[in-house]
């Protein structure tokens, strides 16, 4: 089961951010946050409350942590995929395994005493998940998208901040429910800071003009983002943390089908060769990472 949790996990980011993409040219970035949010904090609450689970968490400072940084890699990585074909972006937002070993290594003590030969490979793998990451983003630099992607850069580094700041909260047996209400109360909070502070049209009744496909696509994205959320936490927390790791790089795939499927965007073979150097490095990075207790 574990194996398919993780399945369904890369599905649901897939159709998200395909549908992140499809309304991109109708409404504002903090409008989709807004979505993102808003539709699994509704189905979370209304389903807890229908259980009588308590809403309330009594580690709320492991939350603000957590969310912290995941909402900034949220905010960067919607903008990257706003502006990136979706493979290209689905693939700098998983170069967060590598972040976490680079991370790991720089946090070790230098009186700590280490396997050698691992630390080696170890260091390989994440100078050759950079070498990937520079692959991936040089034809996009050329073709002008350079901030675009190194925002989506910066989305998988902040994923690495949040990913280790979330096994703090399954160390103190956090519902993966609570734990996804939580981020999306910061989704919604955030994105209604942002649309007051910029006017968004959505404040001053623009949703009344969108179309019946922008309001699916909206509510679909909050849908399987949400979905995604649960059967990841799902999946990480019912066996080997190294086989979801490795599997989550399915969401790369995926994304390729839609961005192929849907906007015929096809990445060249540059992009092809450096987004599998990610995928290998990121994968061998998290079993290192995990091997090690991290």
């Amino acid at each position: 089961m574990q194996a398919l949790w993780m399945l369904l996990a890369c599905v649901c980011f897939g159709t998200m951010g395909m549908m992140v993409k499809l309304v991109a040219d109708d409404v504002s970035l903090a409008t989709v946050v807004f979505f993102r949010g808003a539709v699994p904090l509704l189905l979370l609450a209304t389903w807890a409350m229908a259980r009588g689970h308590s809403l309330k968490s009594p580690v709320l400072h492991l939350h603000a942590k957590r969310n912290g940084a995941g909402i900034v890699a949220m905010w960067c990585g919607f903008y990257a995929t706003s502006h990136l074909p979706l493979a290209t972006a689905t693939t700098l937002l998983y170069t967060s395994p590598i972040f976490i070993a680079l991370i790991m290594r720089l946090r070790r003590p230098s009186s700590q005493a280490v396997d050698q030969a691992a630390a080696k490979q170890q260091t390989a793998m994440i100078v050759l998940g950079f070498l990937g990451v520079v692959l991936v983003l040089q034809p996009h630099v050329s073709a002008g998208l350079g901030v675009y992607a190194a925002i989506g850069l910066i989305a998988g580094m902040v994923s690495a901040v949040a990913y280790l700041q979330l096994k703090s909260l399954g160390n103190v047996n956090e519902p993966e429910w609570r734990t996804v209400m939580y981020f999306a109360v910061t989704a919604a909070f955030t994105s209604l800071l942002a649309m007051l502070a910029t006017s968004d049209p959505m404040i001053h009744g623009a949703f009344l003009e969108l179309g019946a496909w922008t309001w699916l696509w909206l509510i679909g994205l909050g849908f399987f983002g949400g979905a995604g959320n649960l059967a990841l936490t799902r999946s990480f927390g019912s066996g080997s943390t190294w086989m979801s790791a490795a599997l989550q790089y399915m969401t790369i795939v995926v994304s390729a089908v839609y961005g192929w499927a849907v906007f015929n965007d096809v990445p060249n073979l540059v992009s092809w060769i450096g987004g599998a150097v990610i995928m290998a490095c990121g994968a061998l990075s998290a079993y290192h990472t995990h091997k090690n207790k991290a």
